[in-house]
């Protein structure tokens, strides 16, 4: 059922939300709401919690990541309500940033990636296993993202990749929360988006969307298949020579 909205355009007016524009403001919120509970306790409210011994202090480098990814996010819901509300003028200019922003991102979060093997050494865990998670996710981020903003004057695929690049990086904040098994919000939880997608497309146009087909694929590649690379003999190797570089 439409739902009417005011539009922020300083005139008393209203307008009809169509289901479309219900259903990627919903995905939407509920990726803000999955960072804020899953980096809460780590580190959005830390201070304000009982310290936690299995979770190491922020380097000025993961503050810098935690500010640009957070800011990411919240560019991502300003934006979505945009165009909810109608005002594709305003989402349009904004969306200017929106390659820099990526480009940073990704700069940025390969660095914290490689800098994970300090972060956690001393820690009865392989650390270079777990480099496989940030660094395959941004891979996955660069390949949806920049393609979505490559494809931003074409609608039906340009939203459908941008949530499913948020959907590629969002396993972190899954394996963060307390009530969730690490392998299962690292790996498995971000698909859901994909599955939302798929069922979107099949209630509204019976099929599923070619880019939401394939922009699930990429999703599926950088979350459940980590499963088969982390521990590979080769991507450890790597993981120890990337991290050389940094060092």
């Amino acid at each position: 059922m439409p739902i009417d909205i005011a539009i922020p355009s300083g005139r008393a007016s209203t307008r009809k939300l169509s289901g479309e524009q219900v259903f990627f403001t919903a995905l939407a919120a509920s990726l803000l709401l999955a960072v804020l509970i899953g980096f809460g306790r780590t580190y959005y409210f830390r201070a304000l919690l009982p310290s936690q011994a299995t979770v190491l202090p922020p380097s000025p480098l993961v503050h810098a990541h935690a500010m640009l990814f957070s800011a990411w996010i919240l560019l991502f819901v300003v934006q979505t309500s945009f165009v909810a509300a109608g005002r594709r003028d305003l989402h349009m200019r904004l969306g200017l940033i929106g390659l820099p922003m990526v480009l940073s991102m990704l700069v940025v979060g390969t660095l914290t990636g490689l800098n994970l093997s300090k972060r956690l050494a001393g820690l009865p865990i392989d650390p270079y296993m777990m480099m496989a998670l940030p660094l395959i996710a941004m891979v996955g981020c660069a390949i949806l993202f920049l393609t979505a903003l490559a494809l931003r004057r074409t609608p039906g695929a340009h939203k459908r990749l941008m949530v499913l690049g948020m959907a590629a990086m969002i396993g972190a904040a899954f394996a963060r929360m307390p009530f969730i098994p690490f392998l299962i919000g690292a790996f498995f939880l971000p698909n859901i988006y994909t599955v939302a997608l798929i069922a979107w497309d099949l209630v509204t146009d019976r099929r599923p969307h070619r880019s939401t087909l394939l922009g699930g694929v990429v999703v599926l590649s950088a979350t459940v298949g980590i499963l088969f690379v982390w521990q590979n003999p080769v991507w450890l190797a790597f993981a120890r020579w990337a991290s050389g570089l940094v060092a």
